[in-house]
């Protein structure tokens, strides 16, 4: 062949770019094991994260929360008839530890001297970061591994905020009574304690967040609200029922308050006679003195601490005063109670008119219920569900060999071979040209 030393190169260079190829599918299929799949990142802000703990400080395992009824609520999402136990063989969760984090703990065990060849341990370091993979082995396209692998961050993200985030819910115990069933002064009491509840945690947010308001209003309207309820619409209720004497059962309600005035009375009496040696020891009272206290055959020596011994009985006094102010007011407030019990004048338009007023203090109750939940939703979508964790958008990774993924595996493991192939060729010719030279000489 004439221009043999020409194609000699050509062979060798196309022979290399064989086995580049060989050698990049091998890597890629049987090394590596490069399968398509679909995945997404969380990590989570909430402070105790990186020791392991939930949002409210106890121990936490990210992997653990993602349940089977999770998995259920995504299949039913994205119209899948799949079995659970199936989409489990084809999802996984990792952990991951950020490189400064690895060099980190080795650099810290070097300089301990614990290892020379140290290396980190998963329990080392607890990670905020999780990586949830699906890979399409499952049977699923490109789009749909997507969109189901959203499904199940999206619902896990979903549980994790129902679970952490502020929630209210006042009728826990709502199938165990009924309001109705109660006599109507204690529906009042009822309908008071629901409001100072919801006002006292919407107080509670308020003080976190002043600024924040929505189009419905912001936790300080509602508060308002609350304190509208119980000092317009709780007190004139309150009113009717104890001026009329209106009750379900007037001789029931009759040995309530007669029992609390019993009773009242009795505490009354008790305050009184620890009031009264209280005042004699004020009276009694001598600054900076020492007396003996003796048993007949030993004497020990008392020295008084003045100052603070007197300012403790002054404390004593003024507390068991405003005690028994307290009770004689309560005592005073169900007196009167009885005496309207005893001289019961209620009408039937006057119980109608109570029935009817309650009816209307439960609804309007519901309602600022209802805004409380609304703003909570609100608030946590703005504020929490941040704080607790943040997310990357839905990536997906090709195994194909005509991915990009391929292609750069493909140029990582032939960019060697063909610049040594390359270099090789070169210095070949050149000490071909040197010999040709010395021989012409």
């Amino acid at each position: 062949m004439k221009n043999k030393h020409l194609w000699i190169p050509l062979f060798v260079f196309l022979g290399a770019g064989v086995i580049s190829l060989v050698a990049s599918i091998i890597d890629f299929k049987a090394v590596n094991k490069v399968q398509s799949y679909s995945s997404q990142t969380i990590q989570f802000n909430y402070e105790g994260a990186s020791d392991g703990k939930d949002p409210r400080g106890n121990p936490f395992n990210a992997i653990d929360f993602l349940s089977d009824e999770i998995i259920e609520k995504s299949l039913e999402q994205s119209g899948l008839d799949y079995d659970v136990e199936k989409v489990k063989a084809y999802l996984t969760i990792n952990n991951v530890v950020p490189t400064s984090i690895v060099k980190e703990i080795n650099s810290y065990n070097s300089l301990t001297d614990i290892s020379d060849s140290a290396t980190v341990n998963a329990k080392d370091y607890h990670p905020v970061r999780y990586r949830f993979c699906l890979y399409s082995d499952i049977g699923l396209s490109e789009s749909k591994t997507k969109d189901f692998l959203k499904n199940i961050v999206d619902t896990y993200c979903a549980e994790f905020l129902n679970v952490y985030a502020k929630t209210f819910d006042q009728d826990t115990y709502g199938s165990v009574y009924n309001v109705d069933d109660y006599d109507y002064i204690y529906q009042t009491q009822v309908f008071t304690n629901k409001i100072y509840i919801l006002m006292d945690y919407a107080r509670s947010v308020y003080n976190e967040h002043p600024r924040f308001t929505t189009e419905s209003g912001s936790f300080d309207d509602l508060c308002n609200q609350c304190k509208s309820l119980i000092d317009n619409d709780v007190f004139r209720i309150r009113n009717l029922i104890t001026l009329n004497a209106l009750s379900k059962d007037l001789p029931r309600l009759e040995n309530y308050y007669s029992y609390k005035i019993q009773r009242l009375t009795y505490d009354k009496v008790q305050y009184q006679s620890d009031l009264t040696n209280v005042n004699a020891q004020i009276a009694s009272f001598t600054k900076d003195t020492t007396f003996y206290i003796g048993n007949g055959e030993t004497m020990v020596k008392v020295e008084s601490n003045s100052s603070q011994t007197y300012d403790e009985l002054l404390a004593s006094q003024i507390s068991l005063s405003s005690a028994i102010a307290s009770i004689n007011a309560e005592i005073a407030e169900y007196t009167t109670i009885l005496d309207d019990i005893h001289s019961a004048t209620g009408t039937e338009e006057e119980y109608a008119l109570v029935r009817a007023y309650l009816q209307d203090l439960g609804e309007d109750y519901q309602e600022v219920e209802d805004l409380f939940v609304t703003l909570l939703q609100a608030y946590n979508q703005k504020y929490v569900s941040t704080r607790l964790f943040s997310r990357s958008v839905v990536n997906y990774t090709s195994g194909s060999l005509f991915s990009s993924a391929f292609i750069m595996r493909c140029i990582k493991i032939a960019a060697p071979i063909m610049l040594t192939v390359m270099l090789g060729i070169a210095i070949y010719y050149l000490s071909r040209e040197i010999r040709k030279q010395k021989k012409a000489a």
